[in-house]
């Protein structure tokens, strides 16, 4: 389903910032004109949890905007297993692209919201404006520091180091609050095994270790408390 409410204020990319020395938050990037251009272009989707925008490998005519909720994108291997890539917020893009096709499977975790672009009309704004492209160059950077960290996540043999360096991902740029001890995970724990690269079993076993050692503790089934902070920070950058 699509619709375009009245007063709609359009689109917002959000990221870390490279250009600001020591800047501790993401920062936005979009003027309000810019945000104008892109809503004039866009089309506003509502999507229900579960919901695949686009499959790999078919033509990418659009880039989405998520606008809230969460989304996912994810291959499935000739073995059979899934491998989720990455988790996409309120004011992440996607819909990377490979000679004119999807390289991944996007798929909405929860009930999401998105604005989904046309690719030949947003190439066409991009060309004439310069600033906008600088945003989605930012962007697209920031989205490339995520890719190498989750690279050497993905280098630990420890379940419970990759687990910890999870959470400490999810508490940066997920949908947190940076300074709150509670670190919300709407995605399941099969999703979070297939985005770490290890069975069910050993997401389990890793989360029973962090709780026994008093470190986090589950509130519910997406929601972890940490308890102590310094510690599961230490864990994480313990490579």
């Amino acid at each position: 389903m699509t619709r375009r409410p009245k007063r709609e204020l359009g689109p917002l990319i959000r990221t870390m910032p490279y250009l600001a020395a020591g800047a501790p938050e993401q920062a936005p990037l979009l003027t309000p004109k810019q945000r104008s251009q892109l809503l004039a272009i866009a089309t506003r989707v509502s999507a229900r949890k579960g919901q695949v925008l686009y499959r790999e490998g078919s033509l990418a005519t659009s880039l989405y905007i998520c606008y809230e909720g969460m989304v996912k994108t994810y291959r499935d291997l000739p073995s059979g297993r899934r491998r989720i890539t990455t988790f996409l917020y309120s004011r992440d893009v996607f819909g990377l692209a490979e000679s004119g096709r999807y390289v991944n499977t996007a798929q909405t975790v929860v009930k999401s919201t998105c604005y989904r672009l046309p690719m030949d009309v947003l190439t066409a704004v991009l060309q004439q404006d310069a600033a906008l492209q600088f945003v989605f160059l930012t962007k697209v950077t920031h989205e490339l520091r995520q890719s190498q960290r989750r690279t050497i996540m993905l280098g630990r043999r420890d379940a419970a180091g990759r687990f910890a360096m999870f959470l400490m991902m999810m508490r940066q740029h997920g949908p947190n609050r940076p300074a709150s001890n509670v670190i919300l995970l709407p995605m399941s724990r099969s999703d979070i095994a297939a985005y770490l690269g290890h069975s069910l079993e050993a997401v389990s076993r890793a989360t029973a270790q962090l709780s026994t050692q008093r470190l986090i503790t589950f509130q519910g089934r997406h929601a972890v408390r940490v308890l102590d902070m310094p510690r599961l920070e230490r864990l994480a950058a313990d490579l």
